[in-house]
């Protein structure tokens, strides 16, 4: 496994090259680096779904919980992730100016973060795991009153994925590592692997086959659990074989520049939260919506999950898209190639919106029988019918602030994000979703038409502030 892996080469460093690089170069450079970063993203979030479909054919019961579960840790997954994706555009920027030393300093110091990370929200969700009766099973409270009959399946699933989470973030370090120094292609696979792994094993010990008793949601658990510990051992042997990370480790003794340092470790948290923070946020928009709709109806509720679903997979296109900008952004700041970081954050926006165009376009001319993949109910197509004009209008708006949002995390300017995700997202877009379905009294409709003026204005102001920030470090480089 990890022979065939190291096959896999680095896309071309165009860090490295003498000269102005072309459009078309860019655009492939961002191509072949997205498409395994896509991958990437849609394996973050798949083994949860995995375990979610698979338990449903298992147990209603089961099924109730491991949605009530997974709501919690799809939080749980991008707050760790965005802070995770800090060490991307530092490895980048060291790699770019052939700083191997450094580059292996903040590996080591994104491996502490990461851990660290993990551990916080251990204790975080088991403090939650100890209270879930009193806070979200109480029969005597009047929002909190999840059906009590799930209460010990919910505590089983949730304590394997509470003990998977370490595994899941220093995976996290040695992915963004990799994609750093443009190897996009390993954590690809490995992810492929661990997720057909975690789906092999769902079906022995969900549902008791190849010599195991049937588990139901805690083989679901437990396979996740496995899964997440073989891809970190598998993508730790191959990081360990990188060049890089070889040569250090012979000289980390005798060469104190090689080891992590507390500074560094600051750095990468002071980076990553704001990211953090704007993942949280926009989720957190589109739950808030899912309670809007709760409060129309369960048809109104099942059309915007059905459609959120669908928007997923724009978003992780777009985002793996962004992140392949973020990495070449990152190697052209430490080259100092002012010329270039404008022109691949130009060539990165015009490849994500082709890609959502044709994405858009494929979901418009093919929605009925998409829609037909997750509901029988025609009334509750006609509902999505009402909503797919917004999901359209927005995929413009989403486009300009992924792109933009990690050109800024490319160039190591992260803080703006969590206070202009603040300001779009939760005091433009979520008050103009509830005065448009509410006051305006456009029902389910309106629900979504905030959306794509809350995604547009942070795409606006991430795409200014980008340009401002690029201004202050030409004009550092000319005093």
């Amino acid at each position: 496994m990890i022979h065939l892996l190291k096959r896999f080469k680095n896309t071309p460093e165009l860090a490295s090259m003498e000269g102005t690089r072309s459009g078309r170069e860019l655009a492939k450079a961002i191509i072949l680096l997205g498409i395994p970063l896509i991958v990437g993203e849609l394996g973050s979030i798949v083994q949860q779904f995995a375990d979610t479909m698979m338990v449903g054919h298992y147990g209603t019961n089961e099924l109730a919980a491991a949605g009530f579960v997974n709501s919690i840790f799809y939080f749980v997954i991008f707050l760790t992730l965005g802070v995770s994706y800090a060490s991307t555009p530092l490895v980048g920027s060291a790699y770019g100016k052939k700083d191997y030393k450094g580059v292996f300093r903040v590996l080591g110091e994104s491996l502490i973060v990461n851990f660290l990370v993990g551990m916080f929200f251990v204790v975080l969700l088991l403090l939650i795991y100890f209270n879930l009766e009193a806070w979200f099973f109480n029969q005597d409270s009047a929002h909190f009153h999840q059906p009590y009959e799930i209460l010990d399946l919910s505590k089983q699933y949730m304590l394997m994925l509470i003990i998977s989470i370490p595994f899941m973030t220093l995976f996290y370090a040695c992915k963004q590592y990799l994609d750093g120094i443009g190897n996009t292609k390993v954590s690809m696979w490995v992810m492929l692997f661990a997720n057909v792994l975690n789906i092999a094993l769902n079906w022995c010990m969900i549902f008791g086959h190849c010599g195991f008793e049937p588990m139901g949601l805690l083989g679901a658990g437990l396979s996740t659990l496995i899964s997440r510990i073989v891809q970190l051992l598998i993508i730790v042997a191959v990081v360990f074989r990188t060049r890089i990370v070889r040569s250090a480790m012979e000289m980390i003794k005798t060469e104190p520049e090689l080891r992590p340092t507390k500074a560094g470790v600051v750095e990468q948290l002071k980076l990553g939260w704001p990211i953090s923070v704007q993942l949280g946020l926009e989720i957190g928009v589109f739950n808030v919506c899912g309670i809007f709709m709760g409060w129309l109806g369960a048809l109104p509720l099942a059309a915007h999950q059905t459609m959120y679903t669908i928007s997923t997979l724009c978003f992780q296109v777009l985002y793996g898209i962004g992140a392949a900008g973020t990495i070449l952004i990152s190697q052209f700041l430490g080259a100092k190639a002012w010329g270039d970081i404008h022109k691949t954050a130009r060539t990165t926006f015009v490849v994500g919106l082709v890609a959502v165009v044709i994405l858009t376009l494929c979901i418009v001319l093919f929605f009925r029988p998409l829609a037909s993949c997750f509901t029988d109910d025609q009334e509750v197509v006609k509902l999505m019918w009402l909503i797919l004009p917004s999901f359209v209008f927005y995929q413009l708006g989403d486009c300009t602030q992924i792109v933009y949002a990690n050109a800024l995390r490319g160039i190591e300017d992260t803080k703006p994000l969590a206070l202009i995700a603040s300001f779009s997202y939760i005091l433009i877009c979520v008050p103009l979703c509830y005065i448009i379905s509410f006051v305006l009294d456009m029902g389910v409709s309106g629900v979504w038409m905030g959306i794509p003026i809350g995604l547009s204005l942070a795409g606006i102001l991430f795409f200014i502030r980008f340009r401002r920030s690029m201004r202050i470090l030409q004009s550092e480089k000319n005093q």
